[in-house]
């Protein structure tokens, strides 16, 4: 039974101080990992739209047509996850120590059912990380011009049951190699 104790077996607010640092450094690792990821994705989108109204004025121009392929090249999409990928990276490395860079309240949840984290320091990350997710959303559209070329729905052609068993698939993932990286 769980007695509301963290991992040192030290009173729930025994520490308080650490937790309430960890989730400040959480809000900041979850801000810059989604600025710099999303931020990508944006660059990405916008040079696609680009090339799609080169491309549109140019069938009209010459033929008349407008069927043009409106799926983004492999280019763009390797210079997304590669943005991706490395804002992850410069995002761990910077608060790994402290944090153990998380920046996911599913791998928070996983991690507090585990006993890596106590309760406390879970629902302190996992409020910091939504909220630095929220934050940094605001801080690129509010800088980048359009609306923000993400979303949160299935691609063409995935039904949601598929998309939750892909979603769920790939968050157990990330929560498996999380924790091996913290040795739980």
């Amino acid at each position: 039974m769980f007695n509301f104790r963290n991992t040192d077996n030290k009173p729930i607010f025994g520490t308080l101080k650490l937790d309430l640092e960890a989730a400040v450094l959480e809000f900041c690792g979850t801000f810059l990992f989604l600025l710099l990821g999303l931020g990508g994705i944006q660059a990405a989108a916008t040079s696609n739209q680009a090339v799609l109204r080169a491309a549109a004025a140019t069938a009209n121009n010459e033929s008349g047509g407008t069927a043009i392929n409106t799926v983004a090249s492999i280019e763009q999409l390797t210079f997304i996850a590669a943005s991706m990928g490395l804002s992850l990276l410069v995002s761990a490395w910077l608060f790994y120590r402290v944090t153990g860079g998380i920046f996911n309240p599913a791998v928070s949840t996983a991690l507090l059912l585990v006993g890596a984290i106590g309760p406390v320091r879970w629902a302190l990350c996992c409020a910091a990380q939504l909220i630095g997710a929220i934050a940094a959303s605001g801080v690129l559209l509010a800088l980048l011009p359009g609306p923000l070329a993400v979303n949160t729905s299935p691609g063409p052609g995935v039904n949601t049951a598929q998309a939750v068993f892909i979603e769920m698939f790939l968050t157990a993932s990330v929560r498996h190699s999380s924790c091996l990286y913290l040795h739980v």
